[in-house]
């Protein structure tokens, strides 16, 4: 299959072409957008002076910081509360298929920090239908772990609005930030998903997954400056991903080396891509975008990383080198109730 000789991406992204030379489209419109781009922060200190105006709007909590028990997570608390002065709740979503590792090294350090953390399991059976309708349906260019992705978003939220949090501070890389912040992607994901959802004629997911995204009105995502410059919107939460400054990077040895520092930070003995701390469906999800559609969501967020200086192109292809434990996506094809000899190539731009 061809890929870009820039970043990454395949020749079955949606919308991508490539030049005599192999770069994508993608990765020259990249390089446009660098010469056009809206100033941002030049600094931590200006950061952080515009954030002290979201301090004590709660009695108790400055801001809602989202735990997955990695590095990038764990460092954005970590500095969030030694650097920026600010009180946070962490907050940790185990989907049932979360490594105990991870759930652990959220509670350590919460414990080091002496930050509240709320811990929250809900139903699988919301996720493993989402899973199955997914993976079932015929739905060019959405990739699983990119649904799934916002769900969290969501879940995020709706803590923070559960106790009255108006910012959410998250650990999403740069790579992770500009897929977030793609609306023509979002656009895309939720006419497929509403499409999916409404065909296969489970009215009670259906209304849940409905409800769910309605969620993201009362929601601002940090796009510029100008969107913490604001004075603060009572009836909204922000959502800042942390590393989206340039003067964050997510250098996973830098950061793992600096939050050992603080507390006793372990890696789970596998996951996917490499270096990183996700759930184990992460192995099925990848197995089955793979083959229908050629890509992953972390093949387009690797692709960012690489045009914005955090990754070298040879280590994102190693990070991302699909190589399961023996048996776990039989295993969690069958807990979810999908049929692996039934997943076939789709043709592109098929909905």
């Amino acid at each position: 299959m061809k890929i870009c000789t820039k970043c990454i991406l395949p020749e079955t992204y949606p919308g991508i072409s490539f030049d005599e030379n192999g770069v994508c489209n993608f990765c020259k419109e990249d390089e446009v957008k660098k010469k056009e781009a809206i100033v941002n922060f030049q600094t931590e200190n200006e950061l952080k002076n515009c954030l002290e105006k979201y301090k004590n709007i709660n009695k108790k909590y400055d801001v809602l910081v989202p735990l997955s028990g990695g590095v990038d997570s764990a460092h954005t608390l970590i500095k969030l509360v030694k650097e920026y002065n600010l009180r946070p709740l962490a907050y940790h979503n185990d989907n049932g298929y979360e490594h105990e590792t991870a759930v652990n090294n959220a509670r350590k350090l919460c414990k080091a920090l002496d930050v509240d953390l709320v811990i929250t399991q809900p139903g699988s059976t919301f996720l493993k239908k989402l899973w199955k309708y997914l993976h079932e349906s015929k739905a060019y260019g959405i990739p699983s772990c990119y649904v799934c992705a916002n769900i969290i978003f969501i879940s995020a939220v709706e803590v923070a609005e559960r106790y009255g949090i108006k910012l959410v501070i998250n650990g999403y890389s740069k790579g992770q930030a500009q897929v977030m912040k793609d609306t023509v992607m979002g656009v895309n994901m939720l006419k497929a998903m509403y499409q999916i959802t409404r065909n296969n004629g489970d009215k009670e997911f259906y209304e849940e997954f409905v409800e769910k995204f309605e969620k993201l009105s009362k929601v601002i995502t940090y796009r510029e400056k100008e969107d913490l410059k604001k004075n603060v919107d009572l009836d909204k939460i922000l959502v800042v991903p942390f590393f989206i400054f340039k003067f964050n990077k997510t250098d996973k040895e830098m950061l793992k080396s600096e939050i050992r520092k603080v507390f006793n930070w372990e890696h789970i003995p596998y996951s996917f891509p490499s270096r990183t701390t996700n759930c184990r469906m992460n192995w099925l999800n990848t197995y089955i975008d793979r083959i229908k559609i050629g890509y992953c969501s972390y093949d387009i967020e690797f692709a960012e990383l690489i045009r914005s200086g955090e990754i070298t192109r040879e280590q994102a292809l190693e990070d991302l080198i699909l190589n399961p434990p023996e048996g776990m996506v039989e295993k969690l094809a069958d807990e979810v109730g999908v049929n692996l000899n039934s997943i076939k190539p789709l043709t592109k731009n098929k909905v």
